[in-house]
């Protein structure tokens, strides 16, 4: 159950009907929290009250079982209301609806499905429809086809149309007539069309026909539903063949995630191949140990392809074997494929460990691959090495020989502000201006930030008629840029201002296809909402308005990501239009970053602009590093912050919306209180950790936030802190917002 239906559920519930009837004010003012988008504190209030009345009321304890949901404690939930005389009378049946869903999102589905069934009995209208549809959900979960059926049919016939193509398609898979299943899917509508085969599949199941069934669904595509059903019927090698094949073909996908425990349970890889294929998936799903394990076996098995052992390299590296993965890229260096890209990954780990061969490991791989994507980057690190020993005199050699060969390279730009930056600190201006001067007429990627660096030099030498001219120009021509709200603020010119736009209605295609998102979600229909949003972002051919219009509405359901996919596409239609620009920095939920941004005396706009950069505001964002929800915080990270707030926290909870901000305002609020205010600082611990950027405060010049921020070594870092800067300005300007 995803959080996008949690929120959708609990916003359709009678509680603001109902709250002036409700006793005491602590449902009043959870009802304020939730409203204002604070669904765990609304949770913490509830439950706090809870546990100080001696007999709470019915209505007390399905709160709290509410607010349980909400807080990811769905045993505690079912707890509260398993068993309750009054169970199936209260109120229209929510405390059954709640207890459903509780037991639902415990995978359940067998007493959930009786339960969203009874909770319908005392419903009507749009409500019963949707139970109906959970109950199906429900049912279908459990393996109870019949019931599923059953309760599909009355969604569709209590008038879900917004939701039909999805339950005909699910209701196809479900019935045991084929030929009814084959009319339910004869002229779905795109998206749910796509998805008809896999439908077909389960209809031939549902009617027996596992054999067929068997073809249907390794025809479809649907291999893990293919291996799941050929190790039923007994056939192990048929179902070793489907598992094997999605491991090899989309070990990134959900589907191969649920494969690992397949394989794991009864189909154990055997050959090296397999082992391989597991391997890759398990590093994919954040399992490097036991990645690494069936990498070994597959070595062990004869398996010396350089492919493999390429994979054994990277996994070694993770584990910090540092030495093992040296021997590895050296065996696979001969191939005619990948031995360029094994050279350059021992190098790099030949620098790790700081070998003395590193340099002419590096080297030697620029002179024999010259024209290898990464021949510049092996340039640059040998430089930045001998930056780190401070021999400068080094650094400008292998930095010199970079800007010879590749003068337009990303890596190029580095070296030009490293060596510029230096000079500045050794009092040799003339050299860094040449330096800068060289970036910004070969229009290289950081051009503007060697105009912004120019004007400093000219200041710096008493020309400020000349600086407040390049900062004028680089502040018009780069007007939501970095650098040039950074000139902005060196020139003293007014703060950026973006126009305000008048909300309109959205056209009448996008709020049909927005209701139908909401009607999915409230009748738990995930997956069929995913597909739809994927779908959307695959053809966006849409006009302006509508873009946006979709963007806006995405954006205020979780979906994030997808809301500023979209704004891009419409920026490429209409780039200055300043709704484009709110469209790409949208603040879904302002309230909630308010009101933890004040929580803990942080500038809202910094937190605002923090978020936008973690996880474009979408719930449920998780990084390759395993950071996760709206703060993208580590598991790690949001537990010690939880322990020094002494608030309650388990893993499953951290993507709860409220929460994760709670935590990523207070792990904020405490960096820029270690690093006394500075918010450059704060913002590059939050991403690269407190280590680093204490040793980078250390450095001479570091104590001027423009010449610290380009002394950041970690590029992605320096990126990040200049992202969030950014943001800020941006925020301030198209949203007008006082800071705390």
């Amino acid at each position: 159950m995803t959080w996008r239906t949690v929120l959708g559920l609990l916003a359709a519930a009678a509680a603001p009907a109902r709250a002036a009837q409700a006793p005491g004010p602590v449902l009043a003012q959870a009802e304020s929290l939730r409203l204002a988008g604070r669904p765990w504190h609304a949770a913490q209030a509830l439950l706090a009250a809870a546990a100080r009345a001696e007999r709470p009321n019915a209505e007390f304890i399905v709160r709290a079982a509410r607010a349980e949901l909400l807080a990811r404690r769905y045993d505690q939930a079912k707890s509260l209301l398993a068993g309750q005389p009054w169970l199936e009378d209260y109120e229209n049946g929510e405390a059954l609806e709640v207890l459903a869903t509780a037991e639902l999102a415990l995978g359940e589905g067998g007493p959930a499905g009786p339960h969203f069934a009874l909770a319908r009995t005392k419903s009507a209208g749009l409500r019963a429809a949707l139970l109906a549809a959970r109950a199906a959900v429900a049912f279908e979960e459990a393996g109870a086809t019949d019931s599923a059926a059953r309760y599909y049919t009355l969604a569709r016939s209590a008038g879900l149309a917004a939701a039909d193509p999805w339950l005909r398609l699910r209701l196809a898979r479900v019935t045991r007539d084929t030929a009814a299943a084959a009319a339910l899917l004869a002229d779905l509508p795109a998206p749910a069309a796509r998805f008809a085969p896999a439908a077909r599949a389960g209809a031939l199941l549902a009617a027996g026909d596992s054999a067929a069934a068997l073809d249907a669904f390794a025809l479809s595509g649907r291999l893990l539903d293919a291996a799941r059903l050929a190790l039923q019927l007994g056939d192990s090698a048929r179902a070793r063949g489907a598992l094997y094949e999605l491991l090899t073909r989309a070990p990134e996908s959900d589907d191969a995630a649920a494969g690992v425990t397949l394989a794991r349970a009864g189909l154990p890889p055997r050959l090296a191949a397999e082992r391989v294929a597991l391997a890759r998936t398990l590093r994919l799903h954040g399992d490097p140990t036991a990645a690494r394990v069936e990498v070994q076996r597959a070595v062990a098995q004869g398996d010396s392809s350089a492919a493999t052992l390429v994979l054994y390299g990277e996994l070694l590296v993770q584990a910090n074997r540092l030495r093992d993965a040296e021997l590895a890229y050296r065996a696979s260096a001969r191939d005619s494929a990948l031995g360029p890209l094994a050279v350059y990954r021992r190098a790099r780990v030949l620098v790790r460990l700081g070998d003395p061969g590193a340099t002419d490991a590096l080297s030697g791989f620029a002179a024999v691959y010259p024209a290898d994507t990464a021949a510049p980057t092996a340039l640059y690190v040998i430089g930045d090495v001998l930056v780190d020993r401070g021999d400068w005199p080094g650094a400008a050699r292998w930095f010199g020989e970079l800007l010879a060969r590749y003068p337009a390279d990303l890596r190029s730009s580095l070296a030009r502000f490293r060596l510029a930056a230096h000079a500045v600190e050794e009092g040799r201006p003339d050299s860094a201006q040449r330096l800068y001067q060289s970036e910004a007429d070969a229009v290289g990627p950081q051009r503007n930030a060697a105009r912004f660096w120019l004007a400093r030099l000219a200041r710096m030498k008493g020309d400020t008629a000349t600086a407040l001219a390049l900062w004028t120009a680089l502040a018009h021509e780069d007007s939501i840029g970095y650098y040039g709200l950074r000139a902005r603020q060196a020139a003293a010119l007014p703060a950026l201002e973006i126009v305000p736009s008048r909300p309109t209605p959205p056209p009448a295609a996008v709020a049909r296809g927005l209701a139908e998102l909401d009607t999915l979600g409230l009748a738990g229909l995930d997956s069929d909402a995913q597909a739809s949003v994927r779908w959307l972002l695959a053809r966006p051919g849409q006009d302006v308005d509508a873009l946006l219009a979709w963007s806006e509405g995405l954006a205020a359901r979780g979906w994030g990501s997808a809301a500023v996919r979209l704004a891009w596409q419409a920026a490429t239609r209409a780039p200055n239009d300043p709704r484009v620009l709110r469209a790409i920095f949208p603040w879904p939920n302002r309230a909630a970053v308010e009101a933890e941004a004040g929580e803990f005396g942080v500038d809202p706009l910094v937190l605002a602009g923090l978020v936008r950069q973690e996880s474009v505001f979408d719930l449920e964002a998780l990084s390759a590093a395993g950071a996760r929800g709206l703060a993208q915080l580590l598991p790690g990270t949001a537990a010690q912050t939880a322990r020094g707030l002494d608030v309650t926290f388990y893993p499953e909870w951290i993507t709860v919306p409220d929460l994760n901000l709670h935590l990523g305002a207070a792990h904020l609020a405490e960096l820029l209180r270690r690093f006394g205010g500075r918010v450059d600082a704060a913002v590059a611990a939050y991403n690269a950790g407190i280590t680093p950027v204490t040793r980078w405060l250390a450095r001479p010049g570091a104590d001027d936030p423009d010449q610290f921020l380009e002394l950041i070594p970690f590029q992605e870092t320096r990126g990040y802190v200049r992202a969030v800067l950014r943001n800020r300005e941006l925020y301030r300007a198209l949203y007008a917002t006082s800071t705390n």
